[in-house]
């Protein structure tokens, strides 16, 4: 059954259509306004006791849930936006096209919709709200404009998009710096967004520079991803000192084809990798630690969970100062994971303390004054992994295929 209906804010969706009626329709083309009432019809159509497999928005004109529905600051009053909540475990949708001029789509929105195909986002698009896009393992290609308007998680990054999207786009495809460090090209001061090779990354100019990946495409299929070497240019801009890269919060999240992740010198947040049920091995090149999330968090934890076939994590750092220990301890399966660290390392990593709680890293310590533990014994984290061995570096001087 095919309808196409024009609304009002008077005459609404939800006043036009029975009940009865709006189980039976197949596709639908919307014009005009659209309210939270009617986008709460819309999931009710395509969910479990619907039929709505196609719904055309492209002529809605008049959607304006505001910002403190769409709980993000960057969203007017009158700008076009879908609400929030919409479109949870809408099982029929098979196709929406968005609404012209779109500018939001609300937090929780297009969860666990597993026909649901996208091509592209709209380019219009400047906020996705928190934890929308989770469990739709047919999006094809979410677009993502370089400028620092859009705001992909309101206000702190959260799981969008986890499990979903084979690839991302944007205006920038490539390394915005030079392997001296020196930018290619740079538009705006504050967040701005490129990509390579499908995955999201962005740099952050506010009190300082950072680059850090995003988010990765989870539904892609490559099964070895390696971060590019051109991370190790990125420069603070006005020190001398290598920047590490970031790994925001959920940057990986949901991966169902990953099976080995390749590391450089990098910063964890909270939930980094989370839930990837087919990563096995992780290869840190570099130094890593843990970062806050944000300035009121007291500290960071649970880096890395929900990896339940992870079976080989590889250091190439010699010091184990050099790793923090705080990355790893809340992995469910420690016990079950083979350490591989350099030659000659194995006892260093052995019988070396941790003194902060499992946060003792050169980078923390730097403004903290080491104390002697209790109990050293019970201090020796690192022999919470099944085994610790020793590997020789030069075997992953080439990338992995």
């Amino acid at each position: 059954m095919k309808k196409t209906i024009l609304c009002t804010e008077d005459n609404p969706l939800h006043l036009q259509i029975s009940q009865e009626e709006s189980l039976r329709i197949e596709e639908l083309e919307v014009s005009g306004y659209l309210d939270e009432d009617d986008y709460e019809l819309l999931t009710e159509m395509s969910g479990e006791k619907g039929r709505l497999r196609y719904l055309d928005l492209y002529g809605v004109t008049e959607s304006f849930p505001g910002p403190d529905d769409m709980g993000c600051f960057c969203i007017g009053e009158e700008d076009l936006a879908i609400y929030s909540g919409s479109f949870n475990d809408s099982i029929r949708l098979e196709k929406i096209i968005f609404p012209n001029n779109l500018i939001g789509i609300g937090h929780s929105s297009f969860n666990d919709c597993p026909n649901l195909v996208i091509d592209y986002l709209p380019e219009t698009v400047r906020s996705i709200g928190n934890y929308s896009f989770q469990g739709c393992p047919k999006l094809k290609t979410v677009f993502v404009p370089s400028d620092c308007s859009l705001i992909l998680h309101g206000q702190l990054p959260e799981s969008e998009f986890g499990g979903s999207v084979e690839n991302f786009d944007s205006d920038h495809r490539k390394w915005p710096l030079n392997p001296k460090g020196e930018w290619i090209y740079r538009e705006n001061f504050g967040i701005e967004f490129f990509v390579v090779d499908g995955v999201l990354f962005l740099e952050m100019d506010w009190c300082q520079t950072l680059l850090a990946l995003d988010k990765y495409p989870a539904m892609n299929r490559r099964t070895t991803y390696e971060v590019p070497i051109e991370t190790a240019a990125a420069y603070y801009e006005d020190k001398d000192t290598i920047s590490p890269l970031g790994i925001r919060a959920y940057a990986f999240c949901g991966c169902e084809y990953l099976k080995t992740l390749i590391l450089q010198d990098c910063m964890m947040e909270t939930h980094a990798i989370y839930n990837c049920p087919a990563l096995e091995t992780i290869i840190f090149k570099g130094r890593a630690c843990g970062e806050r999330v944000s300035s009121w968090d007291i500290d960071w934890s649970h880096v890395i969970t929900k990896c339940p076939n992870l079976q080989d994590i590889y250091l190439y750092a010699e010091d184990p100062r050099e790793i923090s220990f705080g990355i790893f301890k809340d992995l469910e399966n420690l016990g079950d994971i083979v350490l591989h660290v350099p030659c000659f390392c194995a006892e260093k990593y052995r019988n070396h303390v941790i003194y902060v709680d499992g946060y003792n890293n050169q980078w923390i310590l730097s403004y903290l004054e080491p104390f002697e533990p209790a109990n050293e014994d019970d201090l020796k984290e690192w022999r919470r992994f099944k085994r610790i061995e020793e590997f020789d570096p030069i075997d992953f001087i080439e990338p992995i295929e």
